[in-house]
């Protein structure tokens, strides 16, 4: 069985155009089959873009796991940033690039397993389908790659481990602040010193 975190190349395509809003915005982004949220806008990214439209993104920003580059479209219209996204799925990367490019984001898509490079904030509806083990790398590496004073935010259900990815935060950072509770989205701030 293939899951939308893994190279979904031979799955026979399945193109469209998905529209979905987010808060007063029409959006249509390109989907296809064997993708995270292939029909838009899923309730944890939601829960994690309404958090994240309230803070100040400048500079260099990395969607870990950026699937089809819904955060990366949404983010680049409340904010003048460059976004990197980075996801394993060859496909949803293909499909984020073209989704960038028809809403003239600043930025692009690799295919990449974990962040490299430096980032002044990296944004995530991480896979937790991926094992804690897996999804810890994950948290690695966006450690790894955040510049001093940058920011990890992201969302997880409460029923998907969130009270144990921000003791692994905690961790990491020395920090990990709950920023909002929503329907069973946790949504999570740390900050590297």
């Amino acid at each position: 069985m293939s899951h939308y975190f893994t190279d979904n190349s031979d799955l026979k395509q399945n193109r469209k155009e998905v529209p979905f809003r987010f808060l007063d915005i029409e959006y249509v982004v390109h989907s296809d089959d064997g993708v995270f949220s292939k029909s838009g806008l899923d309730r944890g990214t939601e829960v994690l873009l309404k958090v994240v439209t309230n803070q100040e993104l400048t500079g260099n920003v990395a969607d870990l796991g950026s699937g089809i580059g819904v955060i990366g479209v949404i983010l680049s219209s409340y904010f003048d940033i460059n976004i990197t996204g980075v996801d394993v799925n060859p496909r949803a990367v293909e499909l984020a690039n073209l989704n960038f490019k028809r809403h003239d984001v600043k930025g692009i898509n690799i295919v990449q397993d974990g962040l490299t490079g430096a980032f002044d904030a990296v944004i995530s509806n991480p896979p937790i389908r991926v094992g804690k083990e897996k999804l810890y790398e994950l948290f690695d590496s966006a450690y790894e790659s955040l510049t001093r004073g940058g920011s990890f935010i992201f969302v997880m259900r409460k029923s998907h481990g969130a009270k144990s990815a921000q003791a692994k935060c905690i961790e990491l950072f020395g920090n990990c602040e709950l920023l909002k509770k929503d329907k069973g989205f946790y949504v999570y701030q740390a900050k590297k010193d």
